[in-house]
Protein backbone atom coordinates (compact mmCIF):
# COMPACT_ATOMS: atom_id res chain seq x y z
CA UNK A 1 0.00 0.00 0.00
CA UNK A 2 2.53 2.50 0.80
CA UNK A 3 4.67 1.72 -2.23
CA UNK A 4 1.64 2.26 -4.26
CA UNK A 5 1.32 6.08 -2.38
CA UNK A 6 5.26 6.27 -3.16
CA UNK A 7 4.80 5.65 -6.96
CA UNK A 8 1.57 7.73 -7.04
CA UNK A 9 3.87 10.63 -5.40
CA UNK A 10 6.51 10.41 -7.98
CA UNK A 11 4.01 10.58 -10.87
CA UNK A 12 2.56 13.24 -9.80
CA UNK A 13 5.74 14.70 -9.02
CA UNK A 14 4.73 15.69 -5.21
CA UNK A 15 7.66 16.68 -2.98
CA UNK A 16 7.39 14.20 -0.18
CA UNK A 17 8.53 11.13 1.41
CA UNK A 18 6.42 7.64 2.09
CA UNK A 19 7.49 6.20 4.93
CA UNK A 20 6.64 2.17 5.19
CA UNK A 21 6.94 0.13 8.77
CA UNK A 22 7.12 -3.22 9.77
CA UNK A 23 8.68 -5.96 11.35
CA UNK A 24 11.57 -7.97 11.19
CA UNK A 25 8.66 -11.37 10.41
CA UNK A 26 7.83 -9.23 7.76
CA UNK A 27 11.25 -10.30 5.84
CA UNK A 28 10.57 -13.67 5.41
CA UNK A 29 7.68 -13.44 2.97
CA UNK A 30 7.43 -12.89 -0.20
CA UNK A 31 6.08 -9.77 -0.65
CA UNK A 32 8.95 -7.96 1.07
CA UNK A 33 11.32 -8.73 -1.77
CA UNK A 34 9.09 -8.06 -4.41
CA UNK A 35 8.53 -5.10 -2.76
CA UNK A 36 12.24 -3.87 -2.42
CA UNK A 37 12.77 -4.95 -5.88
CA UNK A 38 10.32 -3.09 -7.88
CA UNK A 39 10.91 -0.15 -4.93
CA UNK A 40 14.46 -0.09 -6.49
CA UNK A 41 13.24 -0.67 -10.29
CA UNK A 42 10.87 2.23 -10.05
CA UNK A 43 12.75 4.40 -7.35
CA UNK A 44 10.05 5.11 -5.83
CA UNK A 45 10.43 8.35 -2.81
CA UNK A 46 9.63 5.58 0.22
CA UNK A 47 11.83 5.10 3.61
CA UNK A 48 11.48 1.39 4.77
CA UNK A 49 11.86 1.04 8.72
CA UNK A 50 12.59 -2.37 9.95
CA UNK A 51 11.63 -3.13 13.88
CA UNK A 52 14.00 -5.68 14.20
CA UNK A 53 13.37 -7.13 17.83
CA UNK A 54 15.03 -10.38 16.73
CA UNK A 55 11.28 -12.18 17.18
CA UNK A 56 8.99 -12.90 14.36
CA UNK A 57 6.00 -13.14 17.60
CA UNK A 58 7.89 -16.81 19.05
CA UNK A 59 10.58 -17.30 16.59
CA UNK A 60 14.21 -16.44 16.44
CA UNK A 61 15.67 -14.59 13.75
CA UNK A 62 18.53 -16.86 13.42
CA UNK A 63 15.42 -20.06 13.00
CA UNK A 64 13.49 -18.57 10.08
CA UNK A 65 16.63 -16.41 8.28
CA UNK A 66 19.96 -17.69 6.48
CA UNK A 67 20.59 -14.09 6.40
CA UNK A 68 19.98 -12.70 10.15
CA UNK A 69 21.08 -8.80 8.77
CA UNK A 70 18.41 -7.69 7.17
CA UNK A 71 19.63 -4.47 5.93
CA UNK A 72 21.84 -6.63 3.77
CA UNK A 73 18.76 -7.96 2.29
CA UNK A 74 17.50 -4.30 1.00
CA UNK A 75 21.15 -3.32 -0.12
CA UNK A 76 21.09 -6.96 -2.38
CA UNK A 77 18.29 -4.43 -4.29
CA UNK A 78 20.85 -1.63 -4.55
CA UNK A 79 18.57 0.58 -1.90
CA UNK A 80 20.46 2.48 0.21
CA UNK A 81 20.38 0.93 3.74
CA UNK A 82 22.01 0.95 6.94
CA UNK A 83 21.18 -0.57 10.55
CA UNK A 84 20.64 1.60 13.42
CA UNK A 85 20.78 1.09 17.37
CA UNK A 86 16.72 1.07 17.80
CA UNK A 87 17.35 1.33 21.22
CA UNK A 88 18.76 4.53 21.04
CA UNK A 89 16.22 7.66 20.51
CA UNK A 90 18.70 9.77 19.23
CA UNK A 91 20.78 7.65 17.13
CA UNK A 92 17.31 6.26 15.01
CA UNK A 93 16.07 10.57 14.55
CA UNK A 94 19.76 10.80 12.96
CA UNK A 95 19.40 8.05 10.93
CA UNK A 96 15.96 8.91 9.99
CA UNK A 97 17.08 12.42 8.97
CA UNK A 98 19.82 11.11 7.04
CA UNK A 99 17.74 8.73 5.23
CA UNK A 100 14.70 11.83 4.58
CA UNK A 101 17.61 13.85 3.73
CA UNK A 102 18.56 10.96 0.69
CA UNK A 103 15.09 10.25 -0.51
CA UNK A 104 14.32 14.15 -1.12
CA UNK A 105 17.99 14.06 -3.02
CA UNK A 106 17.82 11.52 -4.97
CA UNK A 107 14.13 10.35 -5.22
CA UNK A 108 15.04 6.96 -4.58
CA UNK A 109 14.07 4.34 -1.51
CA UNK A 110 16.27 3.90 2.01
CA UNK A 111 15.94 0.89 3.82
CA UNK A 112 16.83 1.64 7.56
CA UNK A 113 17.15 -1.07 10.24
CA UNK A 114 16.18 -0.68 13.64
CA UNK A 115 17.62 -3.40 15.83
CA UNK A 116 15.58 -3.39 19.11
CA UNK A 117 13.89 -5.81 21.54
CA UNK A 118 10.32 -6.16 23.24
CA UNK A 119 10.60 -6.68 26.58
CA UNK A 120 7.26 -7.60 27.15
CA UNK A 121 5.13 -10.49 26.21
CA UNK A 122 3.81 -10.48 22.72
CA UNK A 123 0.47 -10.91 23.54
CA UNK A 124 -1.36 -11.20 26.85
CA UNK A 125 -1.33 -14.89 26.04
CA UNK A 126 2.19 -15.37 25.30
CA UNK A 127 4.15 -17.63 27.82
CA UNK A 128 7.31 -16.34 26.57
CA UNK A 129 8.53 -20.25 26.55
CA UNK A 130 10.96 -19.37 23.21
CA UNK A 131 13.34 -16.98 25.46
CA UNK A 132 14.91 -16.71 28.65
CA UNK A 133 14.40 -14.70 31.65
CA UNK A 134 18.25 -13.67 31.56
CA UNK A 135 17.85 -12.68 27.94
CA UNK A 136 14.84 -10.26 28.60
CA UNK A 137 16.57 -8.93 31.58
CA UNK A 138 20.14 -8.03 30.02
CA UNK A 139 18.36 -5.94 27.42
CA UNK A 140 16.22 -4.05 30.27
CA UNK A 141 18.66 -1.53 31.00
CA UNK A 142 18.46 -0.20 27.59
CA UNK A 143 15.24 0.73 27.16
CA UNK A 144 14.63 3.44 24.88
CA UNK A 145 12.37 5.34 27.61
CA UNK A 146 14.65 5.33 30.35
CA UNK A 147 17.76 5.75 28.02
CA UNK A 148 16.73 8.68 26.84
CA UNK A 149 15.41 10.46 29.81
CA UNK A 150 18.94 9.95 31.29
CA UNK A 151 20.41 11.49 28.47
CA UNK A 152 18.05 14.66 28.61
CA UNK A 153 19.36 14.89 32.31
CA UNK A 154 22.67 13.85 31.36
CA UNK A 155 22.92 16.93 29.09
CA UNK A 156 20.94 19.23 31.31
CA UNK A 157 18.07 18.93 29.51
CA UNK A 158 15.48 18.30 31.89
CA UNK A 159 15.49 17.78 35.48
CA UNK A 160 14.47 15.46 37.76
CA UNK A 161 11.29 17.56 38.92
CA UNK A 162 10.21 17.94 35.86
CA UNK A 163 10.39 14.58 35.09
CA UNK A 164 8.37 13.30 38.20
CA UNK A 165 5.95 16.10 36.78
CA UNK A 166 5.34 14.25 33.06
CA UNK A 167 5.34 10.68 34.93
CA UNK A 168 2.61 12.21 37.73
CA UNK A 169 0.30 13.47 34.26
CA UNK A 170 0.58 10.29 32.68
CA UNK A 171 -0.42 8.33 35.44
CA UNK A 172 -3.11 10.69 35.78
CA UNK A 173 -4.41 10.25 32.40
CA UNK A 174 -4.12 6.26 32.09
CA UNK A 175 -6.09 6.16 35.37
CA UNK A 176 -8.54 8.66 33.74
CA UNK A 177 -8.59 6.35 30.90
CA UNK A 178 -9.45 3.41 32.78
CA UNK A 179 -12.10 4.64 34.84
CA UNK A 180 -13.89 5.99 31.38
CA UNK A 181 -13.88 2.66 29.79
CA UNK A 182 -14.63 0.47 32.91
CA UNK A 183 -17.58 3.50 33.25
CA UNK A 184 -18.34 2.92 29.76
CA UNK A 185 -21.52 0.99 28.16
CA UNK A 186 -21.79 -1.80 25.70
CA UNK A 187 -21.54 -1.13 21.78
CA UNK A 188 -25.30 -1.76 20.56
CA UNK A 189 -24.74 -4.91 18.19
CA UNK A 190 -26.31 -2.78 15.22
CA UNK A 191 -23.66 -0.79 15.36
CA UNK A 192 -20.68 -3.13 15.10
CA UNK A 193 -19.85 -3.06 11.84
CA UNK A 194 -20.33 1.19 11.72
CA UNK A 195 -17.14 3.54 10.30
CA UNK A 196 -16.06 -0.46 8.91
CA UNK A 197 -17.71 -0.07 5.56
CA UNK A 198 -18.93 2.68 3.09
CA UNK A 199 -22.41 3.74 3.80
CA UNK A 200 -24.53 2.81 1.01
CA UNK A 201 -24.87 5.77 -1.13
CA UNK A 202 -27.63 4.40 -3.53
Amino acid sequence: MQQRHALADQMRRNDVVTACFFGDGAVAEGEFHETMNLAALWGVPVLFVCENNLYAMGTPLALSESETDIQRKAACYRIASEAVDGMDVIAVEAAARRAIHAIRETRKPYFLECRTYRLRAHSMFDAQLYREKAEVESWRPREPIVRFQGWLQTNHMVHAEEVARIEAEADAEIAEAVVFAEAGTWEPVEQLTRFTYAERTA
